[in-house]
């Protein structure tokens, strides 16, 4: 029933705002080059599921948000979020009637009571043409903004399940994944753990970490590459893939519930002990 709401208010916004707004040809790269595209942008998990049901992404290219379920994966190569279709010099979900409702704000916002001359960051000449339809667009929007939340709150709730610390079988298969993916990692490259599509994954740091190596004193002090050759270490061992994850399912909770849910879904090892 939420999800039908959802989708009733998203479909009706875009065509609101699609035909009370008017501006330049955008998709001309002589006039533009998406810079509206170059913002982060949050999305409820039932937006991204239809992303990828039509083939416009996949899993990947969602990351776990602190505002609603995820924010859309930006192309650092492009400069743009990932959704910007470079032939088409424009948002490739522009003209599906489910675009990120947030994205029709920009540059015109909700109104323009002075009926001054409104300029985006490449160009002019934007217009409302209709104030009706873009105030009830903006009620709208608050209905989804509440609505996202709602479904961020029971994303967390689902937190438990994809650390793999709840009892069942996606929750066992969870916790197998994480497990095989922390021993793939050398010890100096693990900083911690990223909360993903349906499970955790290891983080990976920027240069070399020392976050594993007291683990790796505390739980193996006899392996070989303890102390001096912690560096040519290139995997994680099982003994101390278990203590990570003893230290994810411990401490991960009691961390989200003091500080909140992390930007990115990223919790680094030095902030959980």
């Amino acid at each position: 029933m939420v999800n039908e709401l959802f989708w009733k208010i998203v479909k009706k916004f875009n065509y609101l705002m699609r035909s009370a707004i008017e501006g330049p040809m955008c998709v001309d790269p002589s006039i533009c080059h998406g810079d509206c595209c170059s913002i982060k942008i949050d999305v409820p998990k039932v937006l991204a599921k239809e992303y990828i049901k039509r083939g416009y992404a996949t899993k990947k290219d969602f990351i776990r948000s602190n505002v609603f379920s995820f924010h859309l994966r930006f192309d650092e190569e492009k400069g743009k979020c990932f959704l910007f279709d470079k032939k088409i010099n424009g948002c490739s979900v522009h003209n599906s009637g489910i675009k990120p409702p947030q994205c029709y704000i920009y540059p015109t916002n909700f109104s323009n009571p002075e009926f001054k001359a409104i300029d985006c960051k490449k160009a002019g000449d934007w217009k409302i043409v209709d104030t009706i339809k873009t105030k009830e667009a903006e009620r709208l929007l608050e209905k989804m903004v509440f609505l996202c939340q709602l479904e961020a709150k029971q994303e967390l709730k689902k937190i438990e399940k994809r650390i793999g610390k709840k009892s069942g079988e996606k929750s066992i298969e969870n916790l197998k994944k994480l497990k095989d993916s922390i021993r793939q990692v050398a010890p100096s490259q693990l900083a911690g753990f990223k909360d993903s599509w349906d499970h955790f994954l290891p983080l990976h740091a920027e240069g070399l970490s020392l976050q594993v190596k007291r683990l790796c004193n505390k739980l193996n002090p006899k392996c070989e590459y303890m102390p001096e050759d912690y560096f040519e270490c290139k995997f994680i061992c099982d003994i101390v893939a278990n203590g990570l994850i003893d230290i994810l399912h411990n401490n991960l909770i009691p961390f989200v519930k003091e500080y909140g849910v992390s930007e990115e879904g990223k919790y680094p090892l030095y902030k959980m002990v």
